[in-house]
Formats: C-alpha cells, structure tokens, sequence
C-alpha cells in the first residue's frame, strides 16, 4: 500500500493535470475590405475634381484676354440702374435740367474750395497793366506754401523730402509716356512707335495716329523757356495729346513733380534753378 501511494503520488508530480489552460497558435485574419465602388461613380468623382479647376482655368484665361465689351457682372449692386447723367434734361424739374443748380445763398465752405490763389492752384497769375489788359504770368519757382508744408527742417531737407514725393508721383503718372529719364521713350510712347511702324499697308490701314512724348529735357523746356507754372499748368489741364491730370493728382503732388522735371532737367546738362526762394 506504502508502495502505491507513493507511487501514485510520485506520477501526479510529474504528470500534466486533467484539466489544465489550452494554447493556440496566433492566427492572421485577413483585413475586410469594401467592395469597389461602381464605375459611374468613379466617374462622377473624377468629373466633380477636374470642376473645380475650371474657376481658375477661366480666372487665368480672363487676366491675359482683351475684350471690347465689359465683363459679366454676376452682382449688380447699383453698377445698372436707371439714372441721369451728366448734361441731360429730366422733365421732373421745370428747366429740364438733370444737373441741379446748389440753392441760392450757398457758401463754399474748405480751404480748396474757392481755390483764389491763382498762383498755387493754376501756376499763373492775371496782372493787370492799367488799362483793363490782363496779362497771365506763369510763376517761375515753386510757390511758398509747398516749401513750408514740406518736412525737414533746412531748405535743403525740405527741397530733397519734395523731389522724392515728386519722382515717385513722376513714375506713376508720367514715366509710362515719358519714361524714367524723361526722354519721351516709356513704354506707352515705344509701343505705339512700334505699331506705327507696322501701319505699312495702304489697302489695310491700321490707321495708328500718335504724337511722340516730349523729351522733358529738350531746350523748349527748360526755365527760361517754359516757367514752373507752366508744367503745373500742363500737367493740370493737359495739352494737345497729353490729358489732364488735374483730377488725379492732387496740387502739391504737380508742384512735386515740376520740382523732379527740374532736376531731370539739371542731370541732363540743365543750369539749375533757385528753388529755395518759393514765389
């Protein structure tokens, strides 16, 4: 019985249990994947992504195109609706008139609005000689209130302050006729050479009509040939092609840029004027 019972105990120390934890190997399920999406929408897909480039495509196209007629105005606003313009009759009103006169007793009211200083706001000034003859006298420097409104504190930094306002002004409004150096070369001046240049066939006119841009330093105007005042002038109210700048540019930016005509003029070989001693 000794025997047994240690012969039993000693196989259920090296023998595995009944009932014991059961191992299994790792296994790989595969991934579920959807089912391919039928070709009309692929297709759908495919049309709706090249759609959308089709905005840029036309925004490119328009930016490089020229057209007489105004773009589409999808947004209207107040860009058509129906209204007077200028110099037209309206039969509302018993003179007919669509421009309306201000009520009498109207008082002009601002510094710039009654504008009597001829001198600053004309460069020229009306002198009477005594016997009720005007002669019109265009001034022959810049007038004083530029060089008192100018920053600096020497004659000298206020001069340098208004020839820098004058030749930015001078390469926006005027370089595209008269180029950089004011040699009547810009490249509005170039081109329509260039097309005139091309206007050869007598059957087939292009019919390019154009006056050259004046070479700023030519010796017509120069000071003693054309004044100051006179640039201001033309600059104001234009002359023969040239058109007027006057509701663009404001009155101390012309005088700025009649102070950069004189120094284009003195780079050019030109005597320089007293601009210290405004008038």
């Amino acid at each position: 019985m000794a025997e047994e019972s240690h012969s039993s105990e000693s196989h259920g120390e090296h023998s595995e249990p009944e009932y014991g934890p059961t191992y299994y190997a790792p296994v790989e399920m595969p991934m579920p994947r959807l089912p391919r999406p039928p070709f009309w929408m692929i297709s759908l897909a495919l049309i709706s992504t090249v759609a959308t480039w089709l905005p840029l495509a036309i925004i490119a196209r328009a930016r490089q195109s020229t057209m007489t007629e105004p773009r589409i105005q999808l947004v209207q606003d107040m860009g058509i609706q129906p209204k007077f313009r200028e110099q037209q009759t309206n039969p509302l009103f018993a003179d007919d008139r669509a421009m309306r006169l201000p009520p009498a007793g109207t008082v002009a009211f601002g510094p710039d609005v009654l504008q009597t200083d001829d001198n600053y706001y004309r460069g020229f000034a009306r002198r009477d000689d005594g016997n009720g003859q005007y002669t019109v006298v265009f001034a022959g420097a810049l007038p004083k209130e530029i060089l008192d409104k100018a920053h600096g504190k020497t004659p000298e930094a206020k001069m340098h302050s208004i020839l820098e306002r004058g030749q930015q002004r001078f390469n926006i409004y005027c370089y595209v006729c008269h180029g950089y150096d004011g040699s009547g070369q810009g490249p509005v001046n170039q081109r329509a050479m260039q097309l005139k240049a091309l206007d050869t066939d007598l059957q087939n006119p292009i019919g390019v009509s154009w006056t050259p841009a004046a070479q700023l330093y030519a010796a017509q105007y120069r000071p003693d040939q054309y004044p100051d005042g006179k640039i201001f002038n033309t600059i104001t109210n234009g002359i023969r092609t040239m058109p007027a700048y006057g509701s663009q540019i404001p009155v101390d930016d012309r005088w700025a840029i009649v102070a950069y005509v004189r120094a284009i003029q003195l780079s050019q070989g030109g005597a320089p004027p007293d601009v210290s001693q405004g008038k």
